[in-house]
This record gives structure tokens, sequence and C-alpha cells, in this order.
């Protein structure tokens, strides 16, 4: 997560989604360096175990969802986040639309996933979503950045 967390390089205060983001192991690093964090997470006991390893100090709020709904305001983020999410989402579109609705109009999506072939972790293959396909879900943003890693691709996604 540290490679993630340099790349997307959070500024103090700024306001950033994890989604899906299960016992923290993103939202603790970008809360360390100075972000806001709403950690949202289908799972409670997942939730849970964030506060647990946030040492309960309430640096994340923690938001019990199911994507592809966001329940967070209108233009109210800076950023949204998913790691290893994206292809457990059926209704991708929908989820897209939800981003984009809770963005701010300079506000950024990072999209990181699996790569579409095969790797020694990560889900089945008729889950994955390509790279090339990724950023087709999100109309209306632009790749910024993109990075191909051996087992995961990382997308920086910014709007026109």
């Amino acid at each position: 997560m540290e490679v993630i967390v340099q790349r997307i390089a959070p500024k103090v205060g700024e306001i950033i989604a994890d989604l899906g983001a299960g016992v923290g192991y993103l939202s603790i690093p970008l809360a360390d360096e100075g972000a806001t964090v709403i950690a949202l997470d289908l799972q409670q006991d997942m939730l849970d175990g964030l506060r647990e390893r946030d040492n309960g100090l309430g640096r994340i709020r923690l938001v019990r969802a199911t994507l592809p709904e966001i329940p967070l305001p209108d233009a109210s983020l800076d950023r949204a986040v998913m790691v290893n999410v994206f292809h457990e989402v059926e209704d991708k579109k929908r989820l897209a639309k939800e981003i984009s609705r809770v963005l701010r109009s300079e506000g950024m999506i990072t999209l990181v996933d699996w790569q579409a072939r095969e790797t020694e972790k990560g889900p089945p293959m008729h889950l994955r979503v390509p790279l090339a396909e990724a950023s087709s879900y999100f109309p209306g943003f632009v790749l910024d950045k993109s990075y191909d890693d051996p087992e995961y691709y990382h997308l920086e996604l910014r709007r026109e």
C-alpha cells in the first residue's frame, strides 16, 4: 500500500473515500499523511477491525455501505479510491455514476485492481476487468496517470 499512497500523494485535509476499505490497509496510511478519510465497507466486522487497527483514534469516519450505493452528499469528496474492489461490484456503471456524484469538480478517482491475466493471487479470471476496459466505465473522466504493475493496474482518472 505504501506505493499506492506515494502515487496518490494525499494532501493534508484532502477528503478521500476508501470504497471497500476492509480493515484499513489503505485508509490508515492515507490518514497518516493528513488526509480526511471516509472508509466504506459492506462488512461491519471489517470496519470494527479498521477501528481497532487505528487504535481507536477516530481519525477515520467509518460508514457501512453496499456498493454501488455511496451514502455521502453530492460533491463532498476530493478523491474516491478503490483497491481490489471494482471487480467485485456487479453494477459498475451505477458505481461510476455514484462516484461522479460524490466527487467535487476537480475530484480524482484512483482505481487499483487485478490484471486480467493469470496471477498467483486474485479473483477468478471471469471477474477481472481488463485495464483497457476499466476507464470506459467512467464517462466524463480521462486518464491522468497509469501504472502497470505485475499483478495490478493503477489508474488515476480526472474529470474532462
